[in-house]
């Protein structure tokens, strides 16, 4: 089921309107929406369009001038106008048996447009991603490549400039940096156009969208879900519908429930065509070739620096600087080499990519803002059968083995780390440390654990080390110590990810 949800973006319809009432005065006036992939641009113009005369035609894998007229024609026949007939059975010659010359096709999908509009009072055409033509055109013809992108920038510079003035243009373009290379035909085709930028939601609405998507979907929730939805999407439409769509089924969803959703989605490849679709696009429109443009990411997504990426990845430093200029120049990077695409970083995290090739659990967690103890119960949590965990050195001397029967469920409170309920009847209970667990914490733990009068319960404390009046101490009450790679192991024996701890 596909379900379209449309908020804000008023200030952008006043504006279009505005232009369209502009242009239908006689003036030159054309559009050019541009912003990142998926923020909302196309929607916007099919929002604009719902009450109004126009067509959107998809331009982005078009490659020669027949395409180009195909898909305004096809779009033109679509629109429930009883006039169009006698203009389009006109022009089906050309639409069968198009001519061989790119340009003259390009013109005569202009001309074929300009005798449609003449017997309506406007006509809206919006040439969504048009610089997937431009560049695929450009591409493919025999001259070089920068004499062949010129050529078709003047013929649909000089195209737009003649049109009838009751043809309203929008160009929607991801790339809007393709033309910022300040050629003399660039200038002169962007000169044409007044600009408008289409910024991801602000919080207040990317919360408003999640929680319409979730409305219809019966999801019950919390403030904290939509917040945390909107800090992941960073305001970009199509990530909220897939991070909402991670949770569509569920009765009631926790903020610990979406997390671990995404983190497990991300893990299982549920985005891999998402990003792969993007990281194409940037291979699409850059010098660098998608292998490079990925091991160059992946570097940045586990911080590291220029130098560093060099050493890693045998690519020369200068050529390094060079790649990051141009991913700074797409938006790609901010200008202290953050990734600015949201959840892209973690994407990187998340999958085996160049060029360590290995997942970094332990930073994704990190990026997503799970916690080692949120880790541990959800840990604790995922145990649907008897485990058997053993060696001394596992556990600081405070027993060779420990066994966990099923659990059916884990909760935290203001004096424990976790409470879990084993199918067994009996509990487990214990405090999650980062770093040393000391005696004087054994002392209080067990005075807390007294507190909650739970008689049949296994008392863990899970720590990085311990010092040894901490483990005399345990062991004299019966306190199982539990090293972080003892979790590791709990971890492998149920088929989680394990975690670098000492990275947090």
């Amino acid at each position: 089921m596909i379900i379209v949800v449309f908020v804000n973006r008023k200030e952008e319809l006043r504006k279009l309107e505005s232009f369209l009432d502009l242009r239908l005065s006689g003036t030159q006036t054309f559009i050019l929406l541009y912003g990142l992939r998926r923020v909302g641009k196309t929607t916007l113009v099919d929002e604009f369009l719902k009450s109004r005369i126009g067509v959107r035609i998809d331009c982005g894998s078009m490659v020669s001038g027949s395409d180009f007229f195909r898909g305004i024609y096809s779009a033109l026949s679509e629109l429930k106008i009883k006039s169009k007939s006698e203009v389009l059975i006109r022009y089906k010659g050309l639409y069968d048996a198009p001519l061989e010359d790119d340009i003259k096709m390009v013109n005569q999908a202009f001309n074929l447009l300009n005798e449609f509009v003449s017997s309506l009072n406007y006509l809206i055409v919006a040439m969504d991603e048009l610089h997937g033509f431009i560049e695929n055109y450009a591409k493919l013809r025999g001259e070089r490549y920068s004499i062949a992108r010129e050529k078709i920038l003047w013929i649909l510079r000089n195209n737009l400039q003649r049109s009838d003035t009751r043809l309203f243009f929008i160009v929607i373009t991801s790339a809007g940096f393709l033309f910022e290379e300040y050629g003399r035909a660039d200038r002169a085709f962007m000169g044409l156009f007044h600009k408008i930028r289409i910024d991801p939601l602000d919080t207040k609405y990317s919360e408003e969208l999640a929680a319409k998507l979730l409305d219809v979907s019966g999801v019950e929730y919390s403030r904290d879900i939509t917040r945390e939805i909107a800090r992941l999407s960073g305001g970009i439409p199509k990530i909220i519908e897939l991070l909402v769509g991670l949770i569509i089924g569920k009765k009631t969803v926790s903020l610990d429930d979406l997390v671990e959703s995404v983190k497990n989605a991300l893990m299982r490849g549920d985005f891999d065509d998402f990003f792969e679709a993007y990281i194409n696009f940037i291979a699409d429109y850059s010098r660098w070739d998608k292998t490079t443009i990925l091991r160059i990411l992946r570097c940045l997504a586990e911080k590291k620096r220029p130098k560093e990426i060099s050493a890693i990845t045998k690519i020369k430093y200068n050529t390094v600087l060079n790649i990051l200029s141009d991913l700074r120049r797409m938006q790609v990077i901010t200008k202290d080499n953050e990734i600015e695409y949201p959840l892209l970083k973690e994407w990187l995290l998340a999958g085996k990519h160049p060029p360590s090739g290995k997942r970094r659990i332990d930073l994704l967690m990190r990026s997503l803002g799970i916690t080692y103890e949120s880790y541990v119960r959800e840990l604790l949590r995922s145990i649907n059968r008897r485990i058997t965990i053993e060696g001394e050195e596992l556990f600081f001397g405070t027993t060779d083995k420990l066994v966990i029967e099923p659990i059916d469920s884990v909760e935290a409170t203001g004096d424990m780390d976790f409470i879990a309920h084993q199918e067994t009847c009996e509990y487990i209970i214990g405090e999650i440390k980062l770093g040393t667990i000391t005696k004087s914490e054994i002392v209080k733990l067990l005075k807390r654990s007294e507190a909650l009068g739970i008689k049949e319960a296994k008392i863990i404390v899970v720590a990085k080390n311990a010092d040894p009046l901490a483990i005399a101490e345990a062991i004299r009450k019966g306190v199982i110590i539990l090293s972080h790679a003892a979790i590791n192991q709990v971890a492998r024996e149920i088929g989680k990810p394990p975690i670098r701890v000492n990275e947090h």
